[in-house]
């Protein structure tokens, strides 16, 4: 697929670029900085993408790059989400920006643009099988405290019409880096995560449920350790996943989680 990434310069977004590559995606890099984008990723590997300079809030030259390259995909990796509900929301006018010109050009362009937004572990609700207990309910749990603009996100995703975003929302929790250098793959690295759509996979119950009023909330911080990850595997996930050309996740909120066969190595 021909795929325009926003974000290039953020701890995912450099990643994404040698993960898409590897998939033998053709990427089309859309950064504010160039001079940035060229100190932190491989010459190598930006050597074979077309380089678009503009700001993520620019709607009409965003719509202008999808059309000019003709591109089927898009992944918007760019912005940082307001950690706390008192705080103005950050990166919800490039969330619209990218959505809005990813609909436009896809009317213009004649077919859907497939897009990945990065979203949050607050993005999804325990397992549906999960029965909350206590203070917090299933309703409220987009209320938590931590990162609560992404639920605008799925808002605003949820709103644009599906046949001109085939949208999904990455819910990942902590994303730390696998290596400090960003640099060309031979081959896709591969990734051990698994996934799930609107909730979190492998969600396990502890005794902690039970404590009255506050057991579910001491039940989600302590579950939230075990779904850390790594920049590399989900930037593998996002690649490969446009490389199957498969529409599991297509409107759809996904969490992911390391399998048990992988953890530890």
């Amino acid at each position: 697929m021909k795929v325009l990434l926003l974000g290039a310069t953020g701890n995912l977004g450099s990643r994404l670029i040698p993960a898409l590559l590897a998939h033998n995606h053709n990427v089309v890099i859309y950064v504010r900085s160039e001079s940035k984008l060229k100190s932190l990723v491989d010459s190598a590997a930006l050597s074979k993408c077309a380089i678009i300079t503009g700001d993520a809030t620019d709607t009409n030259t965003i719509e202008e790059a999808l059309i000019t390259h003709r591109c089927d995909a898009l992944i918007n990796s760019a912005g940082m989400a307001a950690p706390t509900s008192w705080q103005a929301p950050r990166m919800q006018v490039i969330v619209q920006a990218v959505a809005t010109a990813a609909v436009s050009a896809s009317e213009k362009l004649g077919y859907p643009i497939r897009c990945w937004f990065l979203g949050g572990m607050t993005n999804s609700l325990p397992p549906p099988e999960y029965e909350p207990i206590g203070l917090l309910t299933r309703e409220n749990l987009h209320s938590l405290p931590a990162y609560p603009e992404h639920a605008l996100t799925y808002e605003c995703l949820s709103q644009q019409p599906a046949g001109n975003l085939e949208w999904s929302l990455l819910a990942p929790s902590a994303m730390t880096p696998a290596n400090k250098e960003i640099r060309l793959l031979e081959a896709p690295r591969g990734n051990p995560l698994v996934a799930r759509n609107h909730t979190m996979p492998d969600w396990t119950r502890t005794f902690l449920s039970a404590v009255p009023y506050l057991g579910m909330a001491a039940d989600i911080m302590v579950n939230m350790m075990r779904y850390n990850t790594t920049l590399e595997d989900c930037a593998d996930f996002m690649a490969a996943d446009l490389a199957k050309g498969a529409r599991e996740h297509v409107g759809h909120r996904v969490g992911i989680v390391v399998s048990d066969e992988k953890k530890g190595q």
